[in-house]
């Protein structure tokens, strides 16, 4: 059987259970059979490539050293598939379930809009009604950085598509036309965090339309949370400088890079440096410090000062 010039592109890294369980997806589907499928390994060392190799042996596996992260990752998949004639790419993350016939509705709608960019909204496996991931509006009101968030998430209605600003990049549907105006996304700038919202961008000042859709239910697996997000800082365990340390670790230092980016590309230099120094203050350092300050109370006092938080934001609504 011949297969489309369309190349399903899956960054993983130590995720095996999680990697043959999307590729289980896209063979029941039947896109195994319709598309390309490019799996690029970033140094994985859980056998995530060997089982893969034995499974699914018409699946094309590209490594990497384990420091290209998702951007640098998406980009390797994107430059093999471009130079083997690729028409369309489609990012896919691992922890992402497609549905029957999803993945060609993405390229049907890219063959009949051209300079279109269009992805899904996803729901989380552990509660349908809770939207993963999928289109946002950006807040261009720069300056209510204090009081506004930077971006809105849409919700797409049933069997709708949206034009929307930007997508998060865990199903998502490009022409090769992009390669040719914007060039490949900038792993060594970029390597992860926001690489797929700083490439939208670009795209979308380059003339691009981007959309969002819910045509098909699309689930996304839960994943571990970050630590860079902890789920109750003010309780962890350890020295009250725990959390301010956080600040310094590698992931987060490519989360700066990351945001910076984005700002420059958005609102360009001399702007972007202000909201950027807004956004990043208000996210993240004003509250590491605070936080930082209240650990060193005693932990009754920090309960009591987390009721009262609870109370006043249940009173709000």
């Amino acid at each position: 059987m011949n297969k489309e010039n369309v190349y399903i592109i899956i960054p993983v890294h130590n995720r095996k259970d999680i990697t043959i369980n999307c590729l289980n997806n896209l063979v029941e589907n039947f896109d195994m059979d319709r598309y390309h499928v490019i799996v690029v390994d970033d140094g994985s060392t859980d056998g995530t490539s060997e089982v893969i190799r034995s499974l699914y042996p018409d699946v094309i596996i590209l490594m990497g050293d384990g420091n290209m992260w998702w951007t640098g990752a998406i980009a390797m998949g994107m430059e093999y598939a471009y130079k083997q004639g690729a028409e369309y790419f489609i990012w896919l993350n691992d922890d992402c379930l497609a549905a029957k016939q999803a993945i060609n509705d993405l390229v049907i709608f890219c063959k009949e809009n051209t300079n279109t960019i269009i992805g899904y909204q996803g729901y989380q496996s552990e509660d349908y009604h809770q939207i993963a991931f999928g289109g946002l509006r950006k807040n261009r009101q720069v300056f209510r950085y204090f009081n506004t968030p930077l971006f809105e998430l849409i919700n797409c209605p049933q069997d709708k598509i949206l034009e929307c600003d930007l997508l998060g990049g865990n199903l998502v549907c490009l022409p090769k036309t992009i390669v040719d105006i914007i060039g490949y996304p900038k792993g060594n700038l970029y390597p992860h965090y926001l690489g797929d919202f700083i490439y939208l961008t670009i795209a979308q000042k380059k003339g691009f339309t981007i959309y969002v859709s819910n045509q098909h239910f699309i689930v996304n697996h839960c994943s571990d949370r970050s630590p860079l997000d902890p789920e109750q800082w003010l309780f962890q365990k350890g020295s009250p400088w725990e959390i301010a340390k956080l600040v310094f670790i590698p992931q987060s230092l490519l989360s700066w890079r990351a945001w910076f980016a984005y700002h420059l590309s958005e609102y360009g230099s001399l702007l972007g440096i202000l909201t950027f120094i807004i956004y990043y203050g208000r996210q993240y350092f004003i509250p590491i410090i605070l936080i930082t300050i209240l650990r060193f109370l005693p932990l009754s006092m920090r309960e009591l000062i987390s009721r009262i938080k609870r109370k006043i934001t249940l009173n709000q609504y």
